[in-house]
């Protein structure tokens, strides 16, 4: 089966999961085609999931999600994945700030929130930071719901 073929197979597969109609066995051949996945993009981007996690909770997408830290500063993720993500900011962030998230993953879907810890402030301009932060104990189901748009998001980098 070529890429492309691939591609097209995994898109209905993740559809299926999406909405909920697969089988205890599809869902675990699902999980398998995710970590197949999320390995060949971090081939492509020259990383490796550290040992004991699964690929698809390893790889980063650069992608375009609305957050909003502290309740105050709105702006987008550059980078994100279920660990964590970089932004673009505006404020005073330090390192090991524990700052509140509020993610908009989708239209129709609440936000995520929680936690998360500032890792590293890189000063872009005198009013701007790009700063990246690891989530702080999002737990599975959250965690999941991330994976699930994370994916959304690496597919739509495909077409259709």
């Amino acid at each position: 089966m070529d890429a492309s073929q691939w591609i097209a197979a995994f898109r209905i597969t993740h559809e299926q999961a999406r909405r909920g109609i697969l089988s205890e066995i599809d869902q675990k051949k699902y999980l398998g085609m995710r970590d197949e996945l999320a390995r060949s993009l971090m081939n492509s981007q020259g990383l490796v999931a550290p040992e004991g996690v699964p690929p698809r909770r390893a790889f980063r997408v650069a992608h375009v999600f609305p957050i909003e830290l502290n309740g105050v500063y709105r702006t987008t993720t550059r980078e994100i994945s279920c660990t964590g993500f970089t932004a673009l900011v505006a404020g005073s962030f330090k390192e090991n700030d524990r700052v509140t998230f509020s993610l908009n993953l989708s239209r129709a879907a609440d936000p995520l929130t929680g936690f998360a810890i500032v890792r590293a402030v890189v000063r872009q301009t005198i009013n701007a930071a790009r700063i990246t932060c690891n989530f702080d104990d999002l737990g599975e189901a959250r965690t999941a719901t991330l994976e699930l748009a994370l994916f959304d998001a690496a597919l739509s980098r495909f077409g259709t």
